[in-house]
């Protein structure tokens, strides 16, 4: 039986130099790694915090005073968040690979073995918004999952190679932002579980953004 490995996120006690240099190097061997894809301009929003905290360390060193040390915590609490994020997109794409992994910056944490499937995420559906560039999608909970991939296409269901990833949830509903207003948009939903368990994809739906 195929053995499969998980992120082991290696963030507890980092220093925030230390959780630079991580972020820094994730972001370096992603950039060009073709064995993994995220919404777009996640890698540079985990630049943006990088430079954030470091920013942030500096002001501490140099002026101190509580208004700095408290940029500092948040600049972190939202390093800490992305990268976390991130190590949920790799154990989820990775499918069970040590190497691919590897290749993403992080570290294997355990490993097991494949013994069940995940059922298909039925009941995909579009909810009403009002806010301009929004589409709010709702779909029903799957046995085992404990997190969930979303998929967006602009071009149409059957043009594969404009399938998108714009989101990892661990919730059955999600809504995306900053699309074009009036504009129809098709969505996909893969379930996810422990040791690289993946679903096969939802059912597709066409939805109109507000």
């Amino acid at each position: 039986m195929k053995i499969f490995f998980v992120v082991k996120e290696g963030l507890s006690g980092l220093t925030s130099a230390a959780l630079v240099e991580k972020g820094n190097n994730c972001v370096d061997m992603l950039t060009g790694n073709a064995s993994f894809n995220f919404p777009v301009g996640f890698l540079a929003s985990i630049t943006t915090a990088c430079n954030a905290l470091e920013q942030a360390d500096q002001e501490v060193l140099f002026n101190g005073g509580k208004v700095s040390y408290q940029a500092k915590r948040t600049a972190e609490k939202t390093l800490r968040s992305l990268l976390k994020e991130l190590a949920g997109y790799i154990t989820a794409q990775a499918g069970g690979d040590e190497a691919k992994i590897l290749s993403a910056g992080f570290e294997v944490r355990r490993k097991g073995q494949s013994v069940e499937e995940l059922n298909t995420p039925l009941g995909l559906r579009p909810l009403l918004t009002s806010f301009s560039g929004q589409i709010r999608l709702r779909w029903n909970v799957v046995e085992d999952a404990n997190n969930y991939q979303v998929f967006a296409n602009s071009a149409g269901p059957d043009a594969e190679d404009k399938w998108e990833l714009v989101a990892f949830t661990s919730q059955t509903r999600y809504t995306i932002e900053a699309l074009q207003s009036a504009k129809f948009y098709w969505f996909r939903v893969q379930a996810l579980g422990r040791k690289g368990l993946m679903s096969p994809m939802s059912q597709v739906v066409k939805a109109l953004a507000a």
